[in-house]
């Protein structure tokens, strides 16, 4: 079922979607399964409610069906070009964000306790943790260099060395600032972020564009 969806910018439309189907209720949803064949040959179950979830919402963001395919390092793209697109996907929910103008990176994480078994790979010495929310702020971190990873689509990213996020102290939801310095743009990132009672989530753009 369609849990969120809203503009988090002028031009940006995030969707989040609650798995609670299972595959005949989202195929019913669906007319062009011609789009959507490789399901069949997928042996996980959850992952192919994942894709049903993800082409409904974007069904629902864009107000039609789409077609979706894949680049060579399995970023998803719209065959007709119309919107770049972002898709993430965690235990029970579904995200997709789209935008007409400009491209856009997103990631959601289920909330639970292993992101401290790699926060040595993930956060430097530097990045500001708050100590009275530390889970949600270290998956809040995990999830902007996750979706400014999507966004670079490079290989070799270093999310400790080469992807950084600014100082904030999470609440509910609000933004916050990022940067990464694997390219040579050095791209700076305005970033959205949204705190479920069961996920974190966190959609990233360019700040420059």
């Amino acid at each position: 079922m369609l849990y969120f969806k809203n503009y988090i910018t002028d031009s940006t439309l995030l969707g989040i979607w609650k798995v609670d189907e299972d595959r005949t209720e989202l195929l019913s949803q669906l007319s062009h399964h011609e789009w959507i064949q490789s399901i069949y040959s997928i042996r996980s179950e959850s992952r192919v409610l994942e894709i049903l979830s993800a082409r409904i919402l974007i069904k629902e963001l864009v107000g039609e069906e789409k077609q979706v395919q894949y680049n060579v390092t399995g970023k998803p793209f719209l065959t007709d070009k119309s919107y770049h697109i972002s898709v993430s996907h965690t235990k029970k929910y579904v995200a997709v964000v789209i935008n007409k103008e400009k491209p856009i990176g997103l990631d959601i994480e289920y909330i639970s306790e292993k992101i401290r078994r790699v926060q040595s790979r993930v956060i430097s010495a530097d990045e500001y943790i708050d100590p009275c929310n530390e889970l949600i702020h270290l998956l809040l971190h995990w999830s902007a260099k996750e979706a400014m990873f999507k966004f670079l689509d490079e290989e070799g990213v270093d999310f400790r060395k080469n992807l950084f996020i600014s100082r904030f102290t999470p609440e509910e939801e609000g933004a916050f600032s990022a940067f990464e310095t694997k390219t040579k743009q050095n791209i700076h990132f305005n970033a959205y972020y949204k705190v479920g009672n069961e996920f974190v989530m966190v959609c990233i753009e360019n700040a420059d564009k």
